[in-house]
């Protein structure tokens, strides 16, 4: 039986990505994790599927990607295109992603564009160059959003303002796509228990009119507050799948 194929992109250790190609792989797909530093992408191990799982567990191939090179979108395209055989891509996720976290009055313009060619451009360029592959099969997108794209939160606007953007763009595609015979799902996620708070960190001016509350920033950073509410990696992966 031929598997059918996925291919997700921002898929280093310990974020959702990585979460969500094992739970492809835990359910037969034909798997090509991404991420733009290919050694940070770990094998999936044995006790990552239940019993049942192993017995029909996927295949798993990982490719350097990053989102914001053409040259790089191309050779990976070129990859998928030999090992499908010309059958197509069933499923893309667009999942590549980043943060920074402060008060917008000291936001870093070009932390801030990084962010957005990433989190935003990136998804364009990563949908547009699998296209054909995804008209091919009839296949699937699914964007990673956010929550924080739909409401307005302190201290992280500019990765807030981003995922707002995705959003648009995936309900675009949405319907562009749709006659093409491509479904484009937008994942609205919530709070998860990833490592994407443990990368960033707030420091601000000594200056700043918020240094008195930076500590309260810091620990908002820190997805202090929003613990609780985390949900398991690992669970909200075989939800998406």
């Amino acid at each position: 039986m031929v598997k059918k194929n996925v291919l997700v992109t921002g898929c280093s250790a310990g974020g959702l990505g990585y979460a969500l190609a094992k739970a492809f792989y835990n359910a037969g797909l034909h798997v090509f994790a991404t991420a733009r530093d290919p050694t940070k992408v770990p094998e999936p191990t044995e006790d990552t599927r239940t019993p049942t799982e192993r017995d029909d567990h996927g295949e798993w191939e990982v490719l350097p990607l990053d989102v914001t090179s053409q040259s790089s979108l191309d050779w990976c395209l070129r990859q998928v295109m030999e090992k499908t055989d010309g059958r197509g891509l069933d499923v893309l996720v667009n999942n590549a992603g980043g943060a920074i976290f402060g008060p917008l009055a000291h936001a870093s313009l070009e932390e801030a564009r990084r962010i957005y060619d990433v989190n935003v451009w990136g998804l364009l360029a990563v949908t547009k160059h699998f296209v054909p592959l995804l008209v091919q099969a009839e296949g699937v997108v699914v964007n990673i959003s956010s929550i924080a794209g739909a409401v307005p939160l302190a201290w992280q606007g500019v990765y807030n303002s981003s995922k707002a953007a995705v959003t648009h763009l995936s309900e675009t595609f949405r319907i562009e796509l749709a006659p093409l015979g491509v479904r484009v799902v937008t994942a609205m996620v919530g709070s998860v228990d990833t490592q994407i708070y443990q990368k960033y960190d707030v420091t601000m001016p000594a200056e700043s009119w918020y240094k008195p509350i930076e500590p309260f920033i810091r620990n908002q950073s820190r997805g202090k507050f929003q613990e609780q509410y985390n949900e398991p990696i690992d669970q909200v992966a075989r939800n998406l799948v």
